[in-house]
C-alpha cells in the first residue's frame, strides 16, 4: 500500500482566488473608513443659505409693491419691507416672502375676468339638464327645438333667475351686491330681464308666481366661499322658504363663488335643495396647498419648520395657532378686502402685529350696497 503524499493531502491552491478575495475586503475596509478619513464639515448635512442670506433684495420687494399696488384699491396697510421686518429670523423671512410672492390677490380686473367665466360655466353646467331641455322643446315660442345657441338664449332671457342670498340674522353676505354689480355690467350687458331687475331677494320670485318651478334655476353669487359655514346658514333661510313655497323644491340652486376653498365639500350640508350645487372660476390657495408645499420643498424647508413658522406668527397677530377661520390657512385676498379665513399674519392687527392688508369686508359691502 502506497504512502499518501502532500499532492494528496494538501489540494491545488488557486492563488488568484486568494488575491481576488483580498481585493474585495480591501475595498470594504476603505468603503468603512472613508467618511472617517474627510474632513468632518464633508460628512455633514449641507448648510443652508436659506437661514443666512435673504431670498428677495429691494428689486424684488419693488416689483412686489407695484404688483400689489395695481391691484389693491387703496393703500396697503404696512409696506412690504416694513412687513417682513417683523418676523424675527432670516428664514422666517423667507418663509414670508415666498407665501407673499405666491399670495392670490383678485385685482378688480380679475374679478370681471371671473365674471365673466362664472356665467360660461353656469351655461354649460345648465346644457347637461335634461329636464330643462324638455322645458325649452316644449315652449311653443322655441322653433329650432334643439340648436345650443337658442337654448342658452332661452337660458339667460326666460329660465335664469339671479337671486340674493337670504341674510341670516348672524351673519352678513353684504359683500355680493358689488360682485352682482360688477356681473351685470360684464356678464350680461346683452342680456334682457323683463322687469329690468338682474337681482332681486328670492322671496319675491316665489311670491311672484310667474315662474314654473320645474324649469326656474336661481343662481346666487359672492366672493369667496371658504369652510361653507357660511353657505350653510344661508341655506337654513333658503329651506325655510321653501317650507313655505315647496313648489319651488324641484327648481335648481346654483351657489357661484370667484374662489372656492379645496376643502369644501357640498355634501356636508345639510338640508340642501336636492337640485343644487356649486360653480366656481377659481380654486383657493392654501397654505399647505401642493404648490406651496413643493416650493419649501425646493428650498430645503421642513414641514416641521413651516408648521412651527405658522403657528408662532398666527398666535402673534391674532392670539391663536390656528390659522384663520376654521383653521383654514389660505391665502387669499380681494382687491377691496381680505377674507378672515386668510392666514391672520397677512391682515390681522395687534398690539404685537402690522398686517400688511386691511380685513374687514363687511363694511365696505355695506358701502358698495348704498352706491
Amino acid at each position: 500500500m502506497s504512502q499518501p503524499t502532500s499532492e494528496n493531502i494538501y489540494p491545488t491552491i488557486n492563488h488568484q482566488i486568494i488575491v481576488n478575495e483580498l481585493k474585495q475586503i480591501q475595498r470594504k475596509i476603505g468603503e468603512i473608513l472613508e467618511p472617517y478619513e474627510r474632513p468632518i464639515a464633508a460628512i455633514l448635512p449641507e448648510e443652508r443659505q436659506i437661514e443666512h442670506s435673504l431670498l428677495f433684495d429691494n428689486i424684488e420687494i419693488e416689483a412686489l409693491n407695484q404688483k400689489i399696488y395695481n391691484i389693491w384699491d387703496g393703500s396697503l396697510n404696512s409696506p412690504i419691507r416694513d412687513w417682513l421686518n417683523q418676523f424675527e429670523t432670516t428664514l422666517e423671512k423667507n418663509i414670508a416672502y415666498l407665501l407673499l410672492s405666491k399670495f392670490q390677490f383678485f385685482s378688480k380686473s380679475d374679478i370681471e375676468f371671473a365674471t365673466g367665466q362664472l356665467q360660461n360655466k353656469l351655461l354649460d353646467l345648465l346644457l347637461t339638464k335634461e329636464s330643462l331641455w324638455e322645458g325649452f322643446r316644449q315652449d311653443p315660442k322655441i322653433t329650432l327645438k334643439d340648436d345650443e345657441a337658442e337654448f342658452k338664449k332661452w337660458l339667460r332671457n326666460k329660465i335664469i333667475r339671479y337671486a340674493a342670498f337670504p341674510s341670516p340674522p348672524d351673519t352678513s353676505v353684504e359683500s355680493q351686491y358689488k360682485l352682482w354689480a360688477i356681473y351685470e355690467r360684464v356678464a350680461l350687458t346683452a342680456t334682457n330681464v323683463p322687469d329690468g331687475k338682474k337681482i332681486k331677494p328670492l322671496l319675491e320670485y316665489f311670491q311672484s308666481g310667474t315662474a314654473n318651478p320645474e324649469t326656474s334655476v336661481f343662481v346666487f353669487m359672492d366672493y369667496t366661499n371658504g369652510s361653507g359655514n357660511q353657505l350653510a346658514k344661508c341655506m337654513r333661510e333658503i329651506n325655510n322658504l321653501l317650507n313655505q313655497y315647496p313648489a319651488y323644491r324641484p327648481s335648481f340652486f346654483i351657489f357661484m363663488y370667484v374662489v372656492e376653498s379645496q376643502f369644501f365639500n357640498f355634501a356636508n350640508l345639510k338640508n340642501a335643495p336636492q337640485n343644487s350645487q356649486t360653480l366656481s372660476y377659481e380654486q383657493m390657495l392654501g397654505y399647505k396647498s401642493k404648490k406651496i408645499m413643493e416650493l419649501l420643498a425646493s428650498h430645503k424647508i421642513s414641514e416641521l419648520e413651516y408648521d412651527s413658522f405658522i403657528e408662532k406668527y398666527c398666535l402673534r397677530a391674532s392670539g391663536k395657532s390656528s390659522a384663520g377661520y376654521r383653521d383654514s390657512g389660505a391665502l387669499t385676498c380681494h382687491h377691496y378686502s381680505c377674507p378672515n379665513n386668510t392666514l391672520p399674519f397677512f391682515h390681522k392687527p395687534s398690539n404685537n402685529w402690522k398686517p400688511i392688508v386691511r380685513n374687514s369686508q363687511t363694511s365696505g359691502g355695506v358701502s358698495y350696497k348704498k352706491h
